[in-house]
């Protein structure tokens, strides 16, 4: 029983926290990738580009693997999308409802 009731809190503390994100609506403005070559091997990664307001963020994303094809992950070039921003990370939902957590490696205001 007392395994139980600490899961249960564990699970309200996680969804408690995932909810206390301010989502905005944002701007898709570019998705392209970037390739690194690293002792031999070549590491593909996706570059986000998201207009928030006056604020454009770009973000590195995970690595892409070698035969993917849909780099933007669902996502299209242009198209509104939920941003939140969490510490380094700019917090992308897909259309699928999933999150892409991409790391902020740029911040620029636009003019």
């Amino acid at each position: 029983m007392r395994k139980l009731l600490t899961l249960a809190f564990v699970f309200a503390a996680f969804i408690s926290a995932a909810s206390h994100l301010a989502f905005q609506t944002g701007t898709l403005v570019n998705v392209s990738d970037d390739e690194k070559f690293t002792e031999g091997t070549s590491l593909r990664t996706a570059i986000f580009t998201v207009q928030i307001g006056d604020l454009v963020y770009t973000a590195r994303g995970g690595r892409i693997r070698r035969h993917s094809c849909d780099v933007a992950k669902g996502l299209i070039v242009g198209d509104p999308l939920r941003v939140a921003i969490k510490d380094e990370s700019l917090i992308m939902l897909k259309p699928d409802g999933k999150e892409l957590k991409p790391k902020i490696i740029k911040r620029e205001r636009v003019r």
